[in-house]
């Protein structure tokens, strides 16, 4: 319940932004939204890691040497065994990669408020033959 009114704060302001970058497709225009969007996202994430963390006995323990940075490029790989990978990735890798994008099937366009978000932040949709 406490996630789902995280979204409803977040998506607003992801929504404006999306409109704005819709109808006015300038090259520096878009770059400010995209770095706006970047910043709402990381926050979103933020509080979402922050409600696991409170209100479950959930941790997460990461063990590695890799040295990642924000400007780097990655990708990575989930086996998607259960819903709670997305949430876990994004809890772990939040401000230390790159926003992590995933690959949406295209009907999920259409899904209402988030399916405009996840192209606002540039998701990629693909069709299922």
């Amino acid at each position: 319940m406490i996630v789902a009114l995280n979204t409803l704060v977040h998506v607003p302001p992801v929504l404006l932004l999306a409109v704005i970058k819709a109808a006015l497709p300038l090259a520096p225009l878009r770059r400010g939204i995209n770095r706006l969007l970047m910043a709402i996202s990381e926050s979103w994430i933020a509080v979402n890691s922050w409600l696991i963390d409170a209100f479950t006995t959930t941790r997460v323990s990461v063990e590695s040497d890799a040295e990642l940075s924000a400007a780097g490029h990655y990708l990575v790989l989930a086996n998607h065994q259960s819903w709670v990978d997305i949430p876990v990735l994004q809890k772990v890798l939040n401000r230390k990669i790159p926003l992590l994008r995933f690959f949406l099937k295209s009907q999920l366009f259409w899904v209402p408020l988030l399916g405009l978000a996840w192209w606002a932040l540039d998701f990629p949709f693909m069709k299922r033959y």
